[in-house]
């Protein structure tokens, strides 16, 4: 069974290459804010909320990259990563609207499909990645790591952004 989950998830990873330029709009939206005066601040919902411990424990904290939680008002210069099962919940649908009053840009990453919310997002990423891995006998599919998948795509985001404003330090 673990092999079977170890394949499938890396074949999951491998589909992410071909979305290499949303991701790096991902990147860029963010660098924004820190070769300015700007911070970057993670949302995040559902599943996605145990990604919060990577930027304050983990070993790829970046200075001016935190998560969003503490914080009452933002500003045209600060960007917004956010990271949502789904982008029809009302509590992240409210939290845009705020975002929108302010400003301040975000990027949102979602495991569906392209909608309407995602596209108010200037830098979108839709990763289809809404079923699971592993057949069960009955037809349907179980074994979904989106927090893993949320986990790695936030490790590469932190790397390359690390990356790309060294230069600006």
């Amino acid at each position: 069974m673990m092999k079977i989950l170890a394949t499938q998830f890396n074949g999951k990873l491998q589909t992410l290459t071909k979305q290499e330029d949303e991701l790096f709009d991902v990147v860029r939206l963010l660098a924004q804010a820190l070769v300015g005066q700007g911070k970057v601040y993670l949302d995040a919902y559902g599943e996605f909320e145990g990604l919060y411990p990577m930027l304050s424990d983990g070993p790829d904290q970046m200075k001016r990259v935190t998560k969003i939680k503490d914080h009452k008002t933002l500003h045209a210069v600060d960007r917004i990563l956010i990271f949502t099962p789904d982008t029809e919940r009302s509590d992240l649908l409210a939290s845009l609207a705020r975002y929108d009053a302010w400003h301040t840009p975000y990027a949102i990453i979602t495991l569906g499909d392209v909608t309407e919310t995602l596209e108010r997002s200037i830098a979108p990423l839709a990763l289809k990645f809404n079923k699971g891995l592993l057949p069960a006998e009955d037809g349907s599919r179980h074994g979904l790591p989106s927090l893993a998948l949320g986990a790695f795509l936030l490790t590469h985001i932190l790397t390359q952004l690390q990356e790309m404003t060294e230069e600006w330090e």
